[in-house]
This record gives C-alpha cells, structure tokens and sequence, in this order.
C-alpha cells in the first residue's frame, strides 16, 4: 500500500501505536505530522523519523488551540487519533479530575480535532478514531473507560454521514503491549500480559504494529466507511 504523496496527521504519534503507524506511513512514501502536548518528546521523536516527519504540540483539551494548530498544518490527508490518558479504577474510587482527563483524551480532543480538521482534508480523505475492547467487553474498573469507547463509536457513525466524502473508521484494539503499561513494575506488567495473552484465542496480545497496519488498511481504503475494525486477538469472543 503506497502514501506517496500522501501528508498524514497522527495525534498521539509520539509513541506506541501512534509511533508505529508512523514509522508504517512514512516507509510506505507519506509524509506524517505527530501531534501531542510534549513538545520536547516530540521534537525527538521527530528527529529520529527523519525528513519526512514533523510535530505540532498543542493540548487537544484546548479548543482554540487545536483549531489553529490545524489552521497552521493546513491541507492534507488523513487523520489519526490514538492518543488516550485511561484510568482504570471502581466508579467508587474516580475523581472527577481523572474522569474529567479521561473525557479529553477520548471524547473531547476527537471531537476538536475532527471539528477542525475536517475542513482541510482531502475530500479522498479519511479520520480514524482509536477506541477499545472495553466497550464490548465489560470489566470491573472499566466502566468509564468503556463509556467512551463506545460514545467515540457512536460519534463516528453520524460523523461519516456529516463530513462526506470524507470516510470516518474507528480501530477498536484489545490489550496492546505499550508504554500504556509503563505505569505498572515490571513483574506486574509481564504479569498481566502473560495472563491476557493466555485468554485469547490467538495465544498473544497485541504489538504496535498490529495496530497500525489496521489504521493503514482503514486510510487506504476507500470503500471502508462507517466502520468498527475489531483489532483484539478474538477478545470479544473469548
């Protein structure tokens, strides 16, 4: 699948799925501008991708500032939203400052973003959101995480009808091996992993890359509109 010529914005391209997606695009002949708030995490990121990457900081819970960071990216091609600050605790436990974090990552910069840059994309052009296996598979310390999996996909459905020709996809991933993770030690971390991978049909979680061919295959294609790719290993089945 060729991108030449292609300009690609990945909002949470700075690492995991994002990351890879990116490095995916730019191999495949496209150009990729990352987006996140940590400009000098960015700006290295950027480095080691080479010519064909560079990176607008901005906070996507910012109205104004993600309408002119798409003013000052102008024309391109595809949009990509992987970036996501989850917490995973009982409704009891919650504060409404990490609902309130959880509700900009995934509900609010989505929107912003799509709001913004739907006018400067190609009319050839695609926005795919990023959602998750908790929607559809429910689990104790999930229940806000879950919420907006699905409001995200549901957002998306009457986006496609909104914003046409341009096509609006969600990848909906399962358990993916990335930073998300960092937070636990590193017996935990292997821990969980080993124990997910045991449940599933494909014997083993996801990897970046899985991830991002799913979002290139979406872009790619321009018959796919209106649609959840399930990306989970046979998570909701097993």
């Amino acid at each position: 699948m060729s991108f030449e010529g292609k300009k690609v914005v990945i909002l949470g391209g700075g690492s995991g799925m994002g990351l890879a997606l990116a490095k995916k695009v730019i191999s495949s002949g496209g150009k990729v501008v990352i987006g996140g708030r940590n400009a000098a995490k960015l700006g290295n990121v950027a480095v080691t991708l080479g010519d064909s990457a560079s990176y607008k900081a901005f906070d996507l819970g910012d109205e104004a500032a993600v309408r002119s960071a798409f003013e000052a990216i102008g024309p391109f091609d595809h949009l990509v939203t992987t970036a996501a600050e989850l917490t995973f605790a009982p409704v009891a436990d919650l504060s409404t400052e990490q609902v309130q974090s959880m509700l900009v990552s995934k509900f609010w910069g989505p929107f912003y973003a799509s709001k913004y840059a739907a006018p400067h994309i190609a009319k050839n052009g695609s926005i795919t959101f990023f959602s998750g296996l908790a929607a559809y598979r429910p689990a104790p310390g999930a229940s806000i995480v879950a919420a907006l999996n699905a409001a995200l996909e549901g957002f998306a459905m009457t986006l496609a009808l909104e914003i046409k020709p341009v096509r609006v996809n969600v990848v909906s991933p399962g358990v993916v091996d990335t930073p998300t993770w960092d937070f636990l030690s590193n017996d935990d971390r292997r821990g969980l992993l080993e124990s997910v991978a045991d449940s599933l049909p494909v014997g083993r979680v996801g990897q970046a890359d899985d991830l991002a061919d799913a979002a290139l295959s979406l872009m790619g294609n321009g018959f796919i509109n209106g649609t959840v790719l399930h990306v989970d290993g046979g998570g909701r089945i097993a």
